[in-house]
């Protein structure tokens, strides 16, 4: 697993260092490190103010780019420039360190005190290591009570680990204890030209970037806006010689429909594009091969599913891939959902916000007033109380609730989709893969945040950003689709043929510490089996927890060691 981090601690001594650091930057404050030598790191230093700063991730930072903004910073921590990519910078000087977590959460940033030092890094996992602690019971609580609105605030997964919120700092000085402060905000609207021009600008760079990693690359390909787009943006931008490769899932014996049908049309101009049709057999299909999972941050979003992206994986490196372009965060960032429309009442667009409404309620067949008295009621409770949770769980939840500072609700959905996501990253090195997810960069999130409210899409209009922004690169099948492909078939006949492995999950951790009655649980896995309309986002994020809770506990966590020569670096 690749990660990084570093350690703050003025005072000297040795300081915490992971046994497989790869690289470091020592100095006399702390240390700085990367535990894979594929990680991208530039370092710039300005020697008169003995500052110095650091970006580590995807990015195409130069080394004059990040002297000229540290060469203007004043004493205080500022925002660092908008540069393409998705990465941590890492600011010092002899009295102090600033870590800029970025604003999607793509790369989240923990902290932890060992033995009066501040250890930070990108993985919470390796940091139970350091200090030794279990998973989190109440956080874990609050995932499975409503796991599309978790929202852990400044917490991990892990006991006695912190989290820096997104779009947040955190500040280590010699004079005051570890403190968060905010650096990020939403940026202002401009006309909707200009909107859609600088996200035009932000996606081409963000696809030139990952181009530049590998001259094979790959990417997913579902036929629907955002995968596609950034497949053939890198299609028309591909250098000679490169191989470009896009997979599509299918269900097994299914050669047309859906997904497929679309997915073919967006590559009928584009000779220079591999396509891969991944099908969905019995040892592909959810809750296949998916019990012995890694040991990552937190639940991967692809637990249920980890058969299919294992092979996925398998079949881009056999072709030569090592980057693998997703598309997910476009739905996060780009579709709106009801709650838009209360986003535009506060804004005073009153009318739109009643004519959207309208709208959304005949979407969703009820009226106007039970679909606004069922958005308020939500806002006041996240979530119904499902079968299989205990009162023990609920009592838990109210009485430690987690709040968070907040990160704009332009955002609230889209920061989520990018702290899990890092879980898939995860799960994606250890087969070889350097997952990369362009929605979530800083300058594709800030394009997209620059359109209007106005313009940011309606139960008329299916992501205008995009579809204005790429009109002249989509074809025509693509660009006017409304509709995803489904899969819940799948994971019924996928739960069905796993069944009695799937069972046996219920009497496990979550059962033991309380939070799920197991007999409940087995009640509702049997009736979505036998092919029952299932609520699969209540009931899937309850067995990839108990998968993901038993590999932490069973595996060997990272081992540590010190650092006891600041100065030196390792190659």
């Amino acid at each position: 697993m690749r990660y990084f981090g570093g350690s703050f601690a003025p005072g000297g001594g040795p300081l915490p260092l992971p046994s497989n650091a790869r690289w470091k930057l020592g100095r006399s404050s702390g240390n700085v490190w990367t535990t894979s030598g594929t990680l991208q790191v530039q370092v710039a230093e300005v020697p008169p103010q003995h500052r110095w700063a650091a970006v580590i991730g995807t990015h195409d930072v130069t080394k004059p780019e990040l002297e000229r903004w540290l060469g203007t910073r004043s004493g205080t921590p500022t925002a660092p420039p908008a540069w393409p990519g998705s990465y941590t910078v890492v600011v010092g000087d002899e009295l102090s360190v600033s870590v800029f977590a970025d604003p999607a959460h793509a790369a989240p940033i923990y902290y932890t005190e060992v033995n009066g030092v501040i250890v930070w890094a990108s993985s919470s996992y390796a940091l139970s290591g350091l200090v030794r602690v279990d998973i989190d019971v109440d956080w874990m609580t609050c995932l499975v009570l409503d796991p599309a609105g978790f929202d852990p605030a400044d917490r991990s997964a892990f006991k006695g680990i912190a989290m820096v919120p997104p779009g947040h700092r955190l500040d280590l000085g010699v004079s005051c204890p570890a403190t968060v402060r905010r650096w990020w905000s939403t940026p202002r609207p401009v006309h909707p030209n200009r909107a859609a021009a600088a996200l035009r600008r932000a996606l081409e760079d963000a696809v030139n970037l990952r181009l530049r990693e590998s001259r094979t690359v790959s990417f997913d390909l579902s036929g629907g806006l955002d995968s596609t787009s950034l497949c053939l943006l890198a299609a028309e931008r591909a250098m000679p010689g490169q191989r470009l490769i896009a997979c599509t899932v299918r269900p097994e014996n299914v050669g047309h429909g859906g997904d497929l049908d679309h997915a073919r049309a967006a590559l009928t101009e584009h000779g220079n594009i591999q396509h891969l049709v991944i099908p969905l057999g019995g040892d592909s299909a959810p809750y296949a091969e998916f019990m012995d999972a890694l040991a990552t941050d937190e639940p991967a979003p692809s637990t249920i599913t980890k058969a299919r992206h294992q092979r996925g994986y398998e079949l881009v490196v056999a072709h030569g891939s090592t980057v693998h372009v997703s598309g997910d965060g476009g739905d996060g960032l780009l579709m709106q959902s009801p709650e838009h429309t209360l986003r535009l009442a506060r804004r005073g667009r009153l009318l739109r916000a009643l004519r959207d409404l309208h709208g959304w309620a005949k979407l969703n067949r009820v009226s106007p007033a039970r679909l606004a008295g069922d958005m308020a009621y939500s806002r006041r409770r996240p979530s119904l109380p499902q079968p299989w949770l205990t009162p023990r769980a609920l009592e838990r939840c109210v009485r430690h609730p987690l709040r968070s500072p907040g990160s704009g609700t332009e955002l609230a959905g889209l920061v989520g989709v990018g702290r899990t996501a890092r879980a898939d990253v995860q799960v994606a090195d250890e087969s070889g893969v350097r997952l990369e997810n362009p929605f979530l960069d800083r300058t594709v999130i800030e394009a997209a945040l620059k359109f209007p409210i106005t313009h940011r899409g309606s139960p008329w209009e299916y992501k205008p950003q995009i579809t204005t922004a790429m009109a002249d690169v989509l074809p025509p099948a693509v660009l006017h689709r409304r509709t995803k492909g489904g899969t819940d078939a799948d994971h019924h006949r996928g739960l069905r043929a796993n069944l009695d492995s799937v069972l046996d999950l219920a009497d496990g951790w979550l059962a033991s510490h309380g939070i799920i009655d197991p007999c409940a649980l087995r009640t509702e896995l049997r009736r979505a089996a036998s092919g029952r309309a299932t609520a699969w986002g209540l009931l899937e994020p309850v067995i990839a927890s108990e998968v993901w809770a038993r590999s932490v506990e069973s595996a060997s966590s990272p081992d540590w060691g010190e650092d006891a020569e600041r100065s030196e670096a390792l190659t």
